[in-house]
């Protein structure tokens, strides 16, 4: 899965595509929600037994973590967790900054 960054009808937004290009997700007004739909339909989709109770990792607070680490109480060889939603997600592709030259172009 790829997330996207979009610019429809004068807004940005943030949607799911699979390695087809096909729209996996409804369109996200912000960056956290596109994250946590993608968590949410990632964990719908695992067929074993649950043991985790939040979708939220608790790993996952960056403010915490710093605080973790720096009086040495965190070093982990998988500092963000186990699972592949423990990862940090990241826009994979921008068609932003393209769409606006094209609207500012004369």
């Amino acid at each position: 899965m790829r997330l996207v960054k979009d610019l429809v009808d004068a807004r940005i937004v943030f949607y799911w595509i699979d390695e087809t290009d096909k729209r996996l997700s409804p369109d996200h007004a912000t960056f956290r929600l596109a994250q946590e739909w993608w968590k949410s339909y990632m964990f719908s989709r695992y067929e074993g037994d649950e043991r985790r109770k939040s979708i939220i990792d608790r790993r996952s607070d960056a403010e915490k973590r710093r605080r973790m680490e720096e009086r040495g109480n965190l070093l982990s060889i998988s500092p963000y967790g186990r699972r592949h939603t423990d990862i940090p997600v990241d826009v994979d592709i921008d068609l932003v900054a393209e769409k606006l030259k094209v609207l500012k172009a004369p």
